[in-house]
């Protein structure tokens, strides 16, 4: 498969899931107050969070292929299972949205964010296997201090439910800062 067809496919599916992330958050149909809108805002701040962190996911694996000359098939599968993971999101997404304080939303949501987060990690080394990328300092300090980072978020939702929201901002910057830096990828 040629490179520009395998990352087609890769923007259209982030496209679609986030149009159906989007879908996912309804807003009150009677009741047009601020009250109404302030009844939503959790489901609004998981929309946001989410929609950042699938956008900065896309923007990094951009930076990432740019520097790609070939693919393989264990890219092409691994690249789909990390496209399955994020299609994911508009689900657990939506589930912790309406319920922050639930232990089994913010179990799966954390749960979702960190396989998406393990299935790039190897993404990226496969690449990179094939395709050497020069300045790898950054990049393991980020997927260190995001896999910590993931792994406190899951058992500090066990006791602080919301607690995804607060973990997922922090992963968010971690990865922005990474892919400012040295343009290394999530």
């Amino acid at each position: 498969m040629k490179k520009e067809r395998f990352e087609a496919f890769t923007d259209a599916v982030i496209a679609i899931i986030l149009t159906i992330l989007v879908l996912e958050l309804h807003l009150p149909e009677d009741d047009h107050s601020w009250m109404a809108i302030l009844d939503v805002r959790m489901k609004f701040f998981a929309y946001v969070l989410t929609f950042i962190f699938i956008a900065t996911m896309w923007v990094n694996h951009h930076y990432l292929f740019a520097q790609v000359k070939q693919i393989n098939g264990q890219i092409i599968w691994v690249n789909i299972l990390l496209l399955f993971w994020t299609s994911l999101l508009p689900a657990t997404t939506a589930w912790l949205g309406t319920d922050i304080h639930s232990v089994a939303a913010s179990t799966l949501y954390n749960v979702n964010v960190l396989l998406f987060n393990i299935t790039t990690a190897y993404l990226r080394r496969l690449v990179i296997k094939t395709n050497p990328i020069h300045d790898m300092h950054m990049l393991l300090i980020g997927e260190l201090v995001s896999f910590s980072l993931n792994f406190i978020t899951l058992i500090v939702s066990f006791f602080y439910p919301p607690f995804p929201f607060i973990g997922l901002s922090l992963n968010i910057m971690i990865w922005a800062v990474v892919g400012l830096r040295g343009r290394i990828t999530v």
